[in-house]
Parts: C-alpha cells; sequence; structure tokens
C-alpha cells in the first residue's frame, strides 16, 4: 500500500487496526507494507519478479496492464458476485482485456486549481479560468519572497505529471497515447503547446521559485500551505490540510485553453496470481472495503464514496464538482508500458524545467523512446 495519511506510520497504525478482526476471524498472519510513492513501481515489480510479491495489492490503473500482460494478476470475476457487482461505483475501471482484474479503492481526488484568496483579495486579482487569465494572475501575485503557483519539478514520482503536464495537455485538445494503443500522442502542437505554458510560467515569467525543480510533492504542498505561493494544483484530498492552516480558499476545477480537462485517480486493489489463498486474499480485499472500513480511511485520505454501502464524508464543497463536473475527469490510458514512459516524460520535462532542454526536444525524445517499447 503507498502512504495517504501525513507518514507511513499512520497507513500502517490505519491498517493494521482495519484488518485485524479479519486476521483474528480468520486465524491469518497479515504483514502490511506502506511503500513510499517515489519507490512504489520499482518495489512491485522487483517482488513480483522475485517471486514476493504480495498476495494483495494497490495498483494505479497505468500499472495494471503491464502485470497482466506478464499473468503476475488473478481475474476476480469467479469471485465477485452480482451484490458485489451492484454495490462498487466503478468496477469498470478494474477491467482489463474483458477481465475484472481490480476492485477500486480510490477513485476521485480529482486535481484540482487551489488558491489562496487572501493573497489574490490583496492584490485585487480576479479567479482566472483561462490559461492567459492564469499566467497572468500569478505574475501580477509574484512579490519578493512569494510566487504565483509551485509545482513539484524535483518529484521522483511520475504521479508529478498528473498535475504538472498531463491536465495542461488535455486542457490544449491533446491526448497521451493514439486511440489504437501503438503510439504515444503527446508529442503534438497541443503537447508543445502545454509544456511551453508552464516552462514560460517558470523560467520566462518567473512566476515560480527556481527551488521547484527539487521540490516533492509534500515540499509544494508545504511551500502553498506556508503562504508563499497563491496557487498550486493538488488533489481534493489537499483540502483537509489547507483548513487545518486556517487558510480561506478556492478552487478551479478546470482552467480552459481548447478545453477543460483535469486527471482524476482510479487505484484498485488487485490479487496476485501466486496467492497461495486466493479465496481468502479475496475475502480480505473485500474487508478493507467495505463500506466502515472505507468511512475510516477517508477521515484520513479524503476521497469521495467507491460502493453504495458508504455516505459521502468528503469535504461537501467539492460534492457537486463530483457530480456536476465529470466532463472534465480524465483518467490515464491504459495502455503497454506506460509506467516507463511516463518515467521518461518526466525526467525529459524536468530538463526543461531546469534549462537544459526545450519543451520540442523534450517530447520527441520521449516519443521516440516510447514508440520503440510500445512496438517491441
Amino acid at each position: 500500500m503507498p502512504p495517504f495519511g501525513t507518514g507511513d506510520t499512520l497507513d500502517k497504525e490505519f491498517w493494521t487496526t482495519a484488518t485485524a478482526s479479519f486476521a483474528k476471524e480468520n486465524n491469518v498472519d497479515l504483514q502490511i507494507e506502506i511503500v513510499p510513492w517515489e519507490k512504489y513501481e520499482e518495489k512491485y515489480l522487483t517482488g513480483i519478479s522475485s517471486g514476493n510479491g504480495p498476495d494483495v495489492g494497490y495498483m494505479y490503473n497505468e500499472m495494471i496492464y503491464d502485470y497482466v500482460n506478464m499473468g503476475a494478476l488473478e481475474p476476480l470475476d469467479r469471485m465477485i458476485t452480482d451484490a458485489e457487482r451492484d454495490n462498487f461505483y466503478y468496477l469498470n475501471h478494474g477491467v482489463m482485456t474483458g477481465k475484472q482484474y481490480g476492485l477500486p479503492i480510490v477513485v476521485g481526488n480529482a486535481r484540482v486549481l487551489y488558491y489562496n484568496k487572501d493573497i489574490l483579495d490583496a492584490k485585487g486579482v480576479q479567479v482566472p479560468k483561462t490559461w492567459e487569465e492564469f499566467r497572468t494572475a500569478a505574475k501580477t501575485l509574484t512579490d519578493g519572497d512569494k510566487y504565483g503557483y509551485v509545482m513539484p519539478w524535483g518529484d521522483q514520482a511520475s504521479r508529478a505529471l498528473n498535475i504538472g503536464f498531463f491536465p495542461y495537455l488535455w486542457q490544449a485538445g491533446g491526448e497521451i497515447i493514439s486511440s489504437d494503443g501503438k503510439s504515444v500522442a503527446f508529442n503534438s502542437e497541443a503537447g508543445i503547446k502545454a509544456l511551453k505554458f508552464i516552462n514560460d510560467m517558470k523560467n520566462v515569467d518567473k512566476s515560480m521559485p527556481d527551488s521547484v525543480t527539487s521540490m516533492n510533492h509534500d515540499d509544494a504542498d508545504q511551500y502553498f500551505l506556508s503562504g508563499k505561493s497563491a496557487f498550486i494544483m493538488e488533489g481534493t484530498s489537499f483540502a483537509s490540510q489547507i483548513e487545518k492552516q486556517g487558510i480561506k480558499w478556492g478552487f478551479i476545477t478546470s482552467l480552459t485553453d481548447q478545453a477543460a480537462g483535469t486527471f482524476i485517480a482510479t487505484d484498485m486493489l488487485i490479487l496476485t496470481k501466486s496467492s497461495k489463498n486466493k479465496e481468502l486474499a479475496y475475502k480480505l480485499m473485500l474487508h478493507m472495503l467495505k463500506g466502515d472500513t472505507m468511512t475510516e480511511f477517508h477521515k484520513m485520505a479524503s476521497f469521495p464514496p467507491i460502493a453504495k454501502d458508504e455516505e459521502f464524508h468528503d469535504n461537501p464543497l467539492f460534492k457537486s464538482l463530483y457530480e456536476n463536473d465529470k466532463s472534465a475527469f480524465r483518467t490515464l490510458p491504459v495502455a503497454r508500458m506506460t509506467s516507463k514512459i511516463y518515467d521518461y516524460l518526466l525526467k525529459n520535462i524536468q530538463l526543461v524545467m531546469i534549462g537544459q532542454s526545450t519543451p520540442e526536444k523534450a517530447l520527441k525524445d520521449t516519443e521516440a523512446y516510447a514508440n520503440s517499447l510500445l512496438n517491441e
């Protein structure tokens, strides 16, 4: 499992407590491991390749396809009941190659553009709606040691793309992967426009601090929470941290250029093929996902419900977001080798941010690498 609390220890304590009754009832010794986001995919690949993977694991959608191709995951179709199908909201996101490989655990956490109301009001800046309005606002709000926008361009996990590049690519009218899954689509007019927009905000307008190239997600979050940045893009779960700081805040679902578009998570619990007791492991998955467990989980990590047996406990400000702004939500495409492609793309964009590459070169180089993988 990855960490969702304020640290790995909190998550381990939560899941140990949440599964204690299951362990006792079934007389099993459950070992729970929390793996930092930066090492998550590497840990998975090493574990499963060596035969030391988990019985039950957490995978984000872009990971699953490659493990299905490896034959490492167990289809759940024979175990899932009609009642369970009726209860879960997002089962379709766990279907790969016509089979059910995942049960939803986190679907939501839409990335939105947060703003500090006091900072905007002090400068008389209106809430932006378009790219150009946002760029102008960020420049206006950059003053001394305070900046318009902060991004985690030092993060080593490709999730940084979910706030740093993909939303802007979609807003420019672009796509990540071609419709047939055989080539990438981001080296396009839209892709170059999106990356140039972000690069110009950092390296031309100076609306971001130079230190963003060494910031991970937590660093960027703390920068905003300390009042040093007017804007940050983060998941809806981040709102609870903002409120703890007493910051007056608002959010923008999506800026627009050619279209609206922002990332929404589709993360699953999976069952590995190597599990020696698959029926018991599947029971554990259901225990982890039942309404009572998810209610407590969502007190630690604010997400919308994944099933009918839980009420909406997320920030009420986001209820209308999830009900009315769904047309802006985009998930990452399901295709081969996407984890490797995204890692390579992130590294090339980071070179742009530190001034050692250009948007055109970064996307062209990544396209060549990615298409070689997709056509192996």
